[in-house]
């Protein structure tokens, strides 16, 4: 299993790049990185903004984790389904992959194992939050043509809503709540 994070935005709500944003001592995308660890093999990390910044934090993290890579996603500011198509179409097609945001401070390994835990080789396993379904996502491999042309603002939502008869939802009893605006990093104290 692959870990794709999708950290290329800007954080416009924010007014400043969350991925570089520092929560309990280390960045956002480092702690995003750390996490996808806990349970995938390879990591690659999905780049628009602050690539220079994003990128020193990787070479930082490469001793440790040398199956970690990234891709520069060009037409980033298109959004989030953009960003999601290139991670995507940059990871082996054979292999199953598990999406992950870099702004959710309240996810834990014992997340992503119970996830990654339930996988299954034809539905995709959404996490929901108190409700609120949202990344993590695991795609098994045999749904991901279904992104081939996925683009522009289409974030995972449109996936689930659409088919939900391809997905199965894991339940968490956390509250979401992530870092787009500044009464969030207020929240969260970072």
């Amino acid at each position: 299993m692959v870990g794709v994070i999708l950290a290329a935005g800007a954080s416009s709500r924010l007014g400043e790049a969350k991925q570089l944003l520092v929560y309990q001592g280390q960045s956002l995308l480092e702690r995003s990185i750390r996490l996808a660890f806990s349970v995938c093999q390879d990591v690659l990390v999905c780049l628009g903004s602050e690539v220079v910044q994003s990128v020193q934090i990787m070479e930082n993290l490469k001793k440790e984790f040398p199956h970690l890579s990234y891709v520069q996603v060009d037409e980033w500011e298109k959004g989030m389904g953009e960003t999601l198509s290139v991670g995507l179409r940059t990871v082996d097609m054979s292999r199953d992959v598990l999406v992950l945001l870099c702004d959710l401070p309240f996810l834990t390994n014992a997340h992503l194992r119970n996830l990654t835990s339930l996988a299954n080789p034809n539905r995709a396993i959404v996490a929901s939050f108190q409700g609120v379904n949202s990344p993590p996502v695991l795609i098994p491999a045999a749904l991901r043509p279904l992104f081939a042309h996925w683009s522009g603002d289409q974030g995972l939502g449109k996936f689930w809503r659409q088919n939900p008869m391809l997905c199965e939802i894991v339940h968490f009893s956390d509250k979401f709540r992530d870092v787009d605006v500044p009464e969030d990093r207020e929240y969260w104290g970072i």
